[in-house]
């Protein structure tokens, strides 16, 4: 599929039987970013609305960047795994999935707004990370069963996501621009990629990320649970686009949410808050070099976020990037 070539959202709404008969599409629009796929909120003429979310071959906001497909039905699958569940209750209704398409059919939430305010200088709500904490855990309290462990290997997302994670921001040889985004910047991220330890550290993790073994007190993830995943709406908090998801430890969740605490300069209180509200055991060791290499991707990788702090800041959160991945006592 190329995108001169992409079905329209009627066609397909049609074609997989997705709206009664006499029901037509009346127009359609993009909804929300799109970082990964094409997501539309369709209009009907029966005064409703639903959304189509559709995978293509490449990556919805870098169209240089292949992607593989099958993440569509990584995300069916996720969905239907927590159907009936305190997770699943705080996530849209899935309405359809088809594999040919590699299209999944949601409900519409109606407007509201993601979390990504918070990288403009927005204070995100203690109520807002309390519910996301909530739902991770109510998420990572799903039972893992022997068939989800090989359903959600999802290792060519994985795959795409540790490039990006791990290798392309600390290759001395990547010519991403840094002094583009930050003047000065440049010289802050190449020191990072000549620090040995801070390297070996990060590789550590890595892999256990590209693991295809699970281990005991392994979860159900999100993947990507960072504040462009949720939405808040008049019904409350919602968590979508679980892509990403595998089952690993449940510091990965956490530790993403706690580097975007910090990228976002909300205050550490909101951290603690996390952790505490989330109740359930964790490694504040890895937790913490997850969370440093979050920080640390979004600063000197591919994946930026429109952050509204200076120089200073970003050295100073590049400097606890290295402290929470190396450990505080090295």
């Amino acid at each position: 599929m190329t995108a001169n070539d992409t079905p329209s959202a009627a066609e397909v709404l049609r074609d997989k039987g997705w709206i009664p008969a006499g029901v037509s599409v009346t127009r359609t629009e993009i909804a929300g970013a799109g970082n990964m796929n094409l997501v539309e909120r369709v209009h009907l003429s029966d005064g409703g609305s639903l959304i189509l979310k559709r995978s293509r071959g490449w990556v919805e906001k870098y169209p240089d960047i292949s992607a593989p497909v099958e993440r569509a039905a990584v995300e069916a699958a996720f969905y239907q795994s927590v159907r009936g569940t305190a997770a699943g209750a705080a996530m849209p209704k899935h309405l359809g999935f088809d594999a040919s398409d590699a299209t999944n059919l949601y409900e519409d939430l109606g407007e509201g707004r993601d979390g990504s305010f918070v990288y403009s200088g927005g204070d995100l709500p203690i109520e807002h990370v309390e519910a996301v904490a909530d739902w991770a855990a109510a998420l990572h309290a799903v039972p893992v069963t022997e068939e989800m462990s090989t359903s959600f290997s999802n290792m060519a997302m994985r795959e795409l996501n540790a490039l990006h994670i791990f290798d392309f921001p600390l290759d001395p040889q990547n010519g991403f621009p840094l002094d583009d985004i930050t003047p000065g910047l440049q010289a802050a991220g190449d020191a990072l990629k000549a620090d040995s330890a801070f390297k070996t550290a990060v590789k550590s993790v890595a892999d256990r990320y590209r693991s295809r073994d699970a281990k005991p007190g392994d979860v159900l993830l999100h993947g990507d649970l960072y504040p462009g995943s949720w939405l808040t709406t008049e019904r409350g908090l919602f968590v979508i686009d679980p892509e990403f998801c595998w089952i690993g430890p449940p510091e990965w969740d956490l530790g993403v949410l706690a580097a975007h605490l910090q990228l976002s300069s909300q205050p550490i209180s909101h951290t603690h808050r996390l952790l505490e509200r989330y109740g359930r055991p964790f490694d504040r060791a890895l937790l913490d070099q997850i969370t440093g290499i979050e920080i640390m991707r979004r600063l000197i990788g591919v994946a930026q976020l429109p952050l509204e702090i200076d120089l200073s800041r970003k050295i100073e959160l590049l400097d606890l990037a290295r402290t929470l991945v190396i450990g505080r006592d090295a």
